[in-house]
């Protein structure tokens, strides 16, 4: 999420309703809406008298054929400016742009989900190559893509009092990460959130090396991006060399087993970070085994979020008896959400919770003493007064890339999609039993080549031999 809380307000207000402009002081020419364009330029003697930018911001919506936002002219002489999902455009965002060249006023500027597509980008780039003042930034959900980054970048390079910037859901790919990573040795950024964007192999390659080489960043979001492979193994690299970072959040990618090795090393070497999420990347059991060595000998970690991972209980238990062993540990909470607990794992909840008295744990309910839940038997009552229900149908439709499996992730909105009869719980427990080898994904070929009731019955096997094992 962004980093600033949006306040709708409202987006517009009828030209009888704005304020007139303060009179100009004597001997000043009138304004003119005359030489404005793309380069943001103003001159000083048309600014002099107005320190809040109001007579800019008017008379430019007036030139451009614009109605004037009543928050944004209530709010000039604000320290924030919360104006998310406005519907500003490119115009609009000029307008805003020139009045704030010289506003002293608003320090955090929050213009989230307004559609400033490039353009945008560029206007509020230009401003902030001349506002000293502003130290949070939020352009979230603006469609800024290739061009947006670029001039963002260039920009970065010459700001000094820029603190937090979130350009999350923006569409950089990882040619565009190139424009931030090569200022990141050179941030004066205390927090950086490229989360939701298209940041691949290749832009993750980019990534680890600007996070070792960056020595102001507290805190990054690259969160719902696609970091895997090598691109995850660069990130992770990146953090075992960083001596800032406290929050890194990771999760919803792909690392997998061979990023959670990477990991593991990080994190056997990295004090420093304290809060680190990586939920929903892919990392079964023998991944958390490198986890657990990592985090066997750290000494900063408080928050670690491996939640949505197929870990297995037996991966789970292995974390928690890393904790459990190292004396040196400073662990608050670890979130294991999704994992099935058995006995073994409840007995290991227990043991660790008598070492470490305060550590808190997000885990299952265990189910002792009750029938445990058997999900892929209740589907298959379902399925016999729903026979009109195919599977194998919703498999196709969300496996997109057509390798004949669907994440768990996806399976699971998928499922509830699709309206089965579970809880929360029980649904997750469902596509374990479909994903009987702990591969994360569930692999559904033989569901096209026989009856959907007996591929269900050979998913159950498949799981209690691996449970089993």
């Amino acid at each position: 999420s962004s980093g600033i809380n949006a306040e709708y307000g409202d987006p517009v207000e009828s030209k009888s309703s704005i304020e007139k402009p303060p009179p100009i002081a004597s001997g000043s020419p009138a304004p003119s809406s005359d030489g404005y364009d793309t380069d943001l330029e103003i001159e000083e003697e048309k600014t002099s008298y107005d320190t809040t930018g109001r007579q800019v911001y008017v008379t430019q919506c007036k030139s451009m054929g614009i109605i004037p936002v009543s928050y944004f002219l209530r709010n000039m002489q604000s320290s924030e400016i919360q104006m998310s999902h406005h519907g500003l455009g490119p115009k609009g965002t000029k307008a805003i742009a020139l009045a704030l060249i010289n506003n002293t006023s608003v320090l955090k500027l929050n213009l989230s989900d307004n559609a400033l597509e490039a353009e945008g980008g560029q206007y509020i780039a230009n401003m902030l190559r001349e506002n000293c003042y502003i130290t949070t930034l939020d352009l979230g959900e603006n469609k800024l893509g290739t061009s947006g980054a670029k001039s963002l970048g260039d920009m970065l390079h010459s700001n000094v009092n820029l603190k937090e910037v979130f350009l999350s859901g923006n569409s950089f790919s990882d040619k565009d990460i190139e424009h931030f990573t090569d200022v990141m040795k050179d941030f004066r950024l205390t927090h950086f959130d490229l989360s939701k964007n298209c940041i691949g192999e290749k832009g993750g390659q980019l990534l680890g090396p600007a996070i070792g080489a960056n020595e102001s960043l507290e805190f990054l979001n690259v969160s719902w991006n696609n970091l895997r492979r090598r691109g995850a193994i660069a990130v992770a690299h990146g953090l075992k060399n960083n001596v800032m970072l406290k929050q890194l959040n990771l999760a919803w990618n792909g690392f997998g087993d061979e990023g959670a090795v990477a990991l593991g090393e990080a994190l056997r070497n990295n004090t420093i970070i304290q809060w680190l999420d990586i939920s929903n990347n892919r990392i079964t059991a023998e991944g958390a085994k490198y986890l657990a060595k990592g985090v066997e000998g750290n000494e900063g970690l408080k928050h670690f979020n491996v939640g949505f991972n197929p870990i297995t209980p037996a991966g789970a238990c292995q974390l928690l008896e890393s904790f459990g062993k190292n004396s040196s540990t400073v662990i608050e909470h670890v979130d294991i959400s999704n994992v099935r607990v058995d006995e073994d794992l409840w007995n290991t909840l227990k043991e660790t919770k008598t070492t470490l008295e305060n550590l808190k744990v997000t885990h299952q309910p265990y189910l002792e003493g009750r029938k445990k839940p058997n999900p892929i038997a209740t589907l298959k009552e379902w399925l016999e007064h729903n026979k009109h229900f195919e599977l194998v149908e919703v498999f196709k439709r969300f496996d997109e890339e057509e390798s004949m499996e669907v994440s768990k992730e996806i399976l699971f909105d998928a499922f509830q999609q699709a309206h089965l009869p579970f809880d929360k719980t029980n649904m997750e427990l469902l596509i374990d039993q479909m994903d009987g080898e702990n591969k994360g994904a569930v692999n559904y070929t033989a569901l096209l080549e026989t009856d959907q009731i007996k591929w269900l019955d050979e998913c159950v096997v498949r799981y209690n031999s691996n449970v089993a094992g």
